[in-house]
């Protein structure tokens, strides 16, 4: 759950347009208001359905059979847990590149000479740099997936 929230987070900060914003010609702000849900351990919604109380936790009734260890259900259920941050972070990158192109081609069409278009250009590659940034450090602090720790 923390990873999750670090990893919306960091998403969240390459959504922000200060890129977008620079290139602006109408010289306006963006204000952006999110609320995050509270960390209360890492996977801890996992941990929650290792221990049966949890919102996808299996009903007393319900015999599926399928044998898995509460490690493996554990495991599977932070992996899908990384998977998916993992996958908000890349979301995010991807849109934040295609804001800063969006731009540029709004930039550029209002451009007159070809310094404007260079500077609408430099302030797209620095867009995108900037969001690769984000990106990696989001996937440096997500950290490596989870690991199965198989009892022996």
């Amino acid at each position: 759950m923390a990873r999750t929230v670090v990893a919306l987070l960091v998403s969240l900060v390459i959504l922000t347009p200060p890129a977008v914003a620079a290139a602006d010609d109408h010289g306006g702000t963006t204000t952006t208001t999110t609320t995050l849900p509270s960390p209360t351990g890492p996977y801890a919604s996992c941990a929650a359905l290792v221990a049966g109380s949890g919102p996808h936790a299996p009903r007393p009734s319900d015999s599926s059979g399928d044998g898995q260890s509460p490690a493996e259900t554990l495991y599977e259920c932070e992996l899908k847990d990384y998977r998916e941050a993992a996958a908000q972070i890349d979301a995010a990158f991807r849109q934040a590149v295609a804001q800063a192109r969006s731009q540029f081609r709004r930039s550029t069409r209002t451009a007159h000479s070809a310094a404007q278009r260079s500077a609408a250009l430099q302030v797209m590659q620095a867009a995108i740099i900037q969001a690769a940034t984000v990106r990696s450090a989001a996937l440096v602090t997500l950290g490596p997936p989870p690991v199965l720790k198989k009892s022996g």
